[in-house]
């Protein structure tokens, strides 16, 4: 019975003294299934600690752990809320987003009736100050279901959040599933492959369970935002790597990981690369080139077509090159403009033909 379940919410914080209540508080609105709330402070400078106190004399189900040096990341403290839970299912929350109500219930709910490792659901994306709200990838939460291993089901490597699911704990613990350590950026594409690389059985929720605040006008934005500096892409690079090692001994997986690279982070970063300076471009230029040469050509062809024309002009020359006709392609909906040039009757890119197009 779903309603035997505890689940404990893990909520990270760091200099976050203005929106940990309201996170806090959607974690303990979700009713007597969440038996607990840890709040792991990552070594606060601001009032963090006092609200994290506060909270914890409200409410006897909040706990906090106060970490003495900050970890540089959000996968050490997260890491902590595993080690402290003693609930059975574990949900992540971030200080600055929040549950929606009824998230727990649906996410565990399922998890108990389908005696499921991981449950997943949906995710929206709330853009502010102006109210702007975007599923992220609403295609993988169309419908229910549940599977055992996901190799069935590959997509779903392109869910790479953390925060939209709830976790058995057993599992977690039984398969050594782990945040990486310090000051690791992209944690979550690493925690989430080692998720699949161990075939949970997975269920899929339709309702909306987490809702992620991008707060584009923050004077720190988070890692995901900050696409201006180079260290960003290579941060992610160095990330995406893990998970194709992890994967390695899942190739569908794997293989669906290497698609969803070009399909979606090389588009993302090649919209702007244009603006950026000129080390940023030859630096980011020259790292993709590498990574990407080492992909399975089968991925290529998986890629939608803008995705292969990109790709294949990136891993085709040494130096950047037509970066506006790059930007336009990796647009959304993207703009294939010349000039073209045609060779046996098949448009190619320019007069190199261009690989996987």
């Amino acid at each position: 019975m779903a309603e035997q379940a505890r689940v404990g919410v893990v909520v990270i914080v760091y200099d976050d003294a203005a929106l940990l209540s309201d996170a806090v508080r959607s974690a303990l609105a979700q009713g007597p299934l969440v038996t607990e709330v840890t709040i792991v402070d990552d070594a606060s400078a601001d009032a963090s600690a006092a609200v994290a106190d506060r909270l914890a004399a409200e409410d006897s189900r909040v706990r906090v752990i106060r970490r003495s040096v900050n970890s540089g990341g959000c996968g050490t403290p997260r890491n902590d809320g595993i080690d402290a839970s003693r609930a059975d299912w574990i949900v992540f929350l971030d200080s600055d987003d929040v549950l929606p109500p009824g998230a727990v219930r649906a996410l565990v709910t399922a998890g108990v009736r389908e005696e499921a490792d991981v449950v997943a659901g949906l995710c929206v994306r709330r853009e502010l100050p102006r109210v702007r709200n975007v599923p992220w990838q609403p295609g993988l939460f169309a419908r229910p279901g549940v599977f055992d291993g996901l190799v069935g089901r590959p997509e779903t490597v392109w869910d790479t959040l953390s925060v939209n699911k709830a976790y058995r704990r057993a599992f977690l613990i039984d398969h050594d599933i782990r945040f990486p350590d310090g000051a690791a950026h992209y944690e979550d594409f690493v925690f989430t492959a080692r998720v699949y690389a161990a075939a949970p059985r997975f269920a899929v929720v339709t309702d909306e369970v987490y809702t992620w605040h991008v707060r584009r006008a923050a004077g720190d934005p988070s890692i995901s935002l900050r696409r201006d500096r180079v260290r960003n892409w290579l941060d992610r690079l160095d990330a995406h790597r893990q998970v194709l090692e992890i994967l390695r001994p899942v190739p569908e997986l794997r293989l669906a990981a290497e698609t969803k690279f070009v399909d979606h982070d090389l588009l993302l970063y090649l919209r702007d690369l244009h603006a950026r300076d000129e080390e940023y471009r030859a630096e980011w230029w020259s790292s993709t080139r590498a990574h990407l040469t080492g992909f399975d050509p089968g991925a290529l062809t998986l890629a939608r077509p803008a995705a292969r024309w990109a790709a294949a002009v990136v891993c085709g020359r040494q130096e950047p090159v037509d970066l506006l006709r790059l930007s336009r392609l990796a647009a959304d909906p993207p703009r294939l403009t010349g000039p073209l040039r045609e060779r046996d009757g098949v448009p190619v890119w320019d007069d190199r033909t261009p690989r996987w197009t």
